[in-house]
């Protein structure tokens, strides 16, 4: 068989082989403790009938206070050509239009806070592109867009798991699990002969796996993506020894993933899960606030005590009369005292749950818990102190924004062909001279989008309302004092759809200015 052959079995080794690895980092099982933890279901696996075990889950605010850090700005593409030219301008706008359709029908901004909780949480988080040619787009004519869906870790096998840098690798498989009817439907629908070996299997591995029931059939898929001598993309899916999509040619020249970790690892495709070490202080805190709670309920409330001679039918509080032998009057009964808890216990407890946000960088002042604060300007100071570690993963996160709007772009150019865009051109009156901005819908053909020579600058950042506000804002400032010196160069810095025919205004300006100075010429020359 030739080495260079891709068949199942040997995508199948592959997948074991990346198996390993995770294994050989206790992955599997560190994921699926982190997204308990997280959750809420700290006490797994504790089988007890009379205690109620206490979850004082402090993991789940620390984990949504940094993410929150992070996606409370929205973030947008800019994407400018870096020489000047007209052609390779229209391309990019045309692309930034492209991408934005793309990103408010996928939702891909709300899958953002997904993929950072995921980094937070499991260490790393991926979103996974391909072209699905039976979407519906909402134009006439034309079928087919683009999908995105958020990948945990568990399910990424590198071809190099030493090596985070997924444009790199020497092969990328996704591994995702199916119901077993579902694959077999789209097998046999596809032509494949052998679609009924593809069976169910089971996974332990995977979050999710316990939940399922004995009848919830599912299996593994794996899609296996690499490089060919020509530098295009090709995948082939496998399920089981069956291979359920043949080996194709994307088209792309780039992998359809874009993968981030939270903190990286030296040397490795994962990185730290920053939750996993606050694991032990947790679970620290749970059994103190359980123990406590448990000598609340037996000792600190006093309890009855009588003489069982006395009362052969024990003592029934809820009794009207009850029946004693002997004498009424010597049917004595007494109160045992109550323990008192030592006060150092809750004082040890808090102490170990506010040390344990301290060194997390989520303590009180940073989530705002602080009541009756006398001076504000220093708890905002002290936020925003404690948000600035979050700096380095934040440009991580807008690194893995800009690798994914460049797979974005890679795809346009390999699947989308002639499609309907919307443009804006200057266009100039012949009979004034007058020039106006008119919007069109036309065709482009997104085959021949330069995207090898198209060389792009793609600016990743903050896209909020205040940031055009602020600009706005500077720019009036900047006028009053003088430092602009005229109304064309404002128009000309306002950020874009601010002011209507912005092109227009500009022109009408500088011809009543040009009229203004003619006007005077004229005068000057009159007296002279």
């Amino acid at each position: 068989m030739n080495d260079k052959q891709i068949t199942a079995e040997r995508v199948q080794r592959e997948y074991e082989r990346g198996k390993d690895y995770k294994n050989g980092l206790n992955l599997y099982e560190s994921v699926k403790i982190c997204e308990r933890m997280v959750e809420g279901d700290q006490w797994a696996g504790l089988r007890v009938r009379q205690l109620r075990p206490i979850t004082m889950n402090f993991l789940d605010p620390i984990c949504y206070y940094k993410v929150a850090q992070i996606v409370s700005d929205d973030v947008g593409q800019e994407i400018e050509p870096f020489l000047p030219d007209e052609e390779a301008e229209r391309a990019a706008k045309i692309i930034e239009q492209s991408i934005d359709r793309v990103v408010e029908r996928q939702k891909i901004k709300a899958k953002h806070r997904e993929i950072l909780r995921d980094a937070f949480v499991d260490g790393d988080a991926a979103l996974y592109f391909w072209f699905d040619p039976s979407a519906k787009t909402g134009m006439d004519g034309v079928q087919g867009d683009i999908v995105a869906e958020s990948i945990m870790n568990t399910n990424i096998i590198f071809g190099n798991p030493q090596s985070a840098r997924v444009q790199r690798q020497p092969y990328i498989i996704i591994v995702q699990r199916v119901p077993v009817e579902e694959e077999q439907e789209k097998a046999k629908k596809a032509g494949v002969q052998d679609w009924e070996s593809i069976t169910g299997d089971s996974e332990s591995e995977y979050k999710g796996e316990d939940e399922l029931s004995e009848t919830d059939k599912v299996c593994t898929k794996l899609t296996r993506f690499w490089k060919g001598e020509n530098g295009i993309v090709r995948f082939m899916q496998v399920v089981g020894k069956v291979i359920v999509k043949g080996e194709t040619e994307t088209g792309m020249t780039r992998y359809p993933l874009a993968y981030m970790s939270w903190k990286p690892r030296k040397n490795s495709m994962h990185g730290v899960r920053e939750i996993e070490p606050l694991i032990n202080t947790q679970i620290a805190v749970n059994k103190q606030f359980t123990a406590l709670g448990t000598q609340v309920i037996n000792n600190a409330i006093p309890k009855l005590v009588y003489d069982k001679n006395k009362f052969p039918d024990g003592w029934d509080a809820e009794a009207q009369t009850i029946g004693i032998r002997g004498d009424p009057k010597e049917a004595l009964t007494g109160v045992a005292g109550s323990m008192p808890i030592p006060t150092d216990a809750f004082g040890i407890t808090q102490n170990l749950l506010d040390t344990a946000k301290n060194v997390a960088g989520a303590n009180d002042a940073a989530l705002g818990n602080i009541k009756n604060p006398d001076n504000t300007s220093a708890i905002v100071a002290v936020q925003q102190a404690t948000a600035a570690p979050l700096s380095l993963t934040r440009l991580s996160y807008y690194q893995f924004v800009e690798d994914y709007t460049r797979i974005l772009i890679d795809m346009f150019h390999a699947h989308y062909g002639i499609r309907n865009v919307k443009t804006t051109e200057t266009v100039t009156n012949p009979a004034t001279g007058e020039t106006s901005e008119q919007t069109a819908i036309k065709e482009y053909d997104f085959s021949q989008l330069p995207v090898d020579a198209l060389d792009l600058n793609i600016n990743i950042g903050a896209a909020s309302y205040w940031a055009e506000t602020l600009q706005i804002a500077t720019l009036g400032n900047l006028m009053n004092a003088q430092v602009i010196p005229n109304a064309v160069e404002y128009l000309k810095r306002l950020p874009d759809n601010t002011v209507r025919d912005k092109a227009g205004l500009i022109e009408a300006i500088e011809r009543v200015q040009q009229q203004a100075e003619q006007a005077q010429l004229m005068q000057q020359g009159g007296v002279m």
